[in-house]
């Protein structure tokens, strides 16, 4: 590191730059991934909660109308 001239620092900052905006990029990529996922997962579980609400009101309803 001692033998290293303005150049040979300026490209090695420019390669550490570029090595972490690459990182950044590839993680944000990831987190929005995770949380398309995790929406869907979401949506998905909110959907068959509802489904059963319906399927017990049904059944509530028609256990009333046979008493």
């Amino acid at each position: 590191m001692a033998n290293m001239n303005a150049w040979d620092v300026a490209v090695l900052v420019a390669a550490a730059y570029v090595a972490a905006m690459a990182l950044v990029r590839l993680m944000i990529r990831r987190r929005d991934r995770m949380l398309e996922e995790f929406r869907e997962q979401l949506e998905a579980e909110k959907k068959r909660k509802q489904a059963k609400q319906r399927e017990e009101a049904e059944l509530a309803r028609w256990g009333k109308r046979a008493a």
